[in-house]
């Protein structure tokens, strides 16, 4: 995707409150108008990045959130890849999305924006048994979460060095063993179960949702597929582009899990 100055998006919300609509173009000072929307806070954070039809699904035919992307959404998403320290993944995502290219904005990069002042992102993959793509590590630092119990299995399935396979159970483990290594900035990719557990387990901070103007139909599961919680969220941001909507939503302090 080009770089286009002409005005694309339009901002209709910011820090909770309406207003007047701002022109945003997908170009470098565009990007810089968006990354001040979702600069992480202070301390840890962990955001859910989440796209979806107008219909609920977040697949499209072939199985994947590609056939959902748009120019909207994949310059909004670019931005966040540039803000983030580490990206949380599931491994039957890893195994069916694209994740050799996760740095995130170049024009973003120097400096860099993410907390831990890094210029590639880490990527965490939870898995159970080690069974990932074989060049994953190619393409930036990796980092496995596992755990206790599945470590060897995983370390000798995946041929990882011990020192990048992280022993955490559940998102709040999770959380603080990445947050150890000075990833603080989490952005948390999917699938749809490992969202729905960190929800449930009130280990959210942010959600932000892509909702692309279309429908498919079909089956697709929902953003979250978990047990079941109830949570309050407030309207942070609100983008408005020609082909989707971007939204941040922050948890409210007093939410219910």
């Amino acid at each position: 995707m080009a770089d286009d100055p002409a005005p694309r998006m339009h901002l209709l919300v910011r820090d909770g409150s309406p207003v007047d609509p701002v022109a945003i173009g997908r170009d470098a000072a565009g990007a810089r108008a968006v990354a001040e929307l979702y600069v992480p806070g202070p301390g840890t954070t962990v955001r859910a990045m989440l796209n979806t039809s107008l219909d609920g699904a977040i697949a499209g035919a072939d199985g994947t959130s590609g056939t959902l992307r748009n120019d909207d959404d994949s310059f909004v998403f670019g931005v966040m890849r540039a803000l983030t320290d580490v990206i949380l993944v599931g491994a039957s995502t890893v195994r069916v999305e694209d994740y050799t290219r996760r740095r995130g904005r170049a024009d973003l990069r120097e400096p860099s924006l993410r907390p831990s002042g890094a210029e590639i992102p880490h990527l965490a993959v939870m898995t159970t048994t080690g069974d990932l793509p074989p060049d994953l590590a190619e393409h930036g630092p990796t980092l496995l979460v596992c755990p206790p119990d599945a470590v060897s299995r995983v370390t000798r399935a995946s041929g990882f060095a011990p020192d990048s396979v992280l022993a955490a159970v559940g998102p709040r483990e999770i959380v603080a063993a990445l947050a150890a290594r000075g990833l603080r900035a989490i952005q948390l990719e999917g699938g749809p179960t490992a969202v729905g557990r960190f929800a449930a387990a009130g280990a959210l901070t942010e959600l932000c949702l892509s909702t692309s103007f279309l429908t498919v139909g079909g089956d697709s599961p929902r953003l979250t597929d978990g047990p079941a919680h109830e949570a309050d969220w407030e309207l942070r941001s609100l983008l408005a582009g020609e082909r989707a909507s971007c939204a941040r939503y922050s948890r409210r302090p007093d939410a219910r899990t």
